[in-house]
């Protein structure tokens, strides 16, 4: 076994991993009883960003070191016009790029139930896509 980590073209499932992940702890978190909404939409942000890098990984294209979601939608775009298209979703989940992970970036008052099942449609859109171009099926069984 190589000492060397891996590229990141050489590890679209893992990026797909971690963001089904995330998603799947945003989607537990909306149902107690007292959800950290900031956080549910941090983590939908960072889980469709995840999406958007696998798909383009199993491009072939070289990731960009970048969290916005507007541009991630546009190289997607060269290989998708379905995620191209999505850029209503990247606007929505830009604004949880750092709320959610720091104080007086977005005050955690302002971001509530329908903020969060807002971001949730979003990055739930992102994924079905991606999921549905490269072949893989998410889970059910959670």
């Amino acid at each position: 076994m190589s000492d060397q980590p891996k590229r990141p073209v050489e590890t679209p499932k893992q990026w797909l991993a971690y963001a089904l992940g995330d998603l799947g702890v945003a989607e537990r978190e909306i149902q107690y009883s007292r959800p950290a909404y900031h956080t549910i939409c941090f983590l939908c942000q960072g889980a469709a960003e995840k999406f958007l890098k696998g798909f383009l990984i199993v491009q072939g294209s070289h990731l960009r070191k970048t969290h916005d979601m507007v541009a991630l939608v546009a190289l997607c775009a060269e290989y998708d016009d379905t995620l191209g298209g999505m850029v209503s979703e990247g606007i929505i989940l830009n604004e949880y790029v750092i709320a959610g992970r720091y104080p007086d970036d977005i005050s955690i008052d302002d971001i509530g139930h329908e903020e969060a099942e807002e971001a949730l449609a979003a990055v739930r859109k992102i994924r079905d896509r991606v999921l549905d171009l490269i072949g893989e099926k998410p889970d059910k069984s959670d």
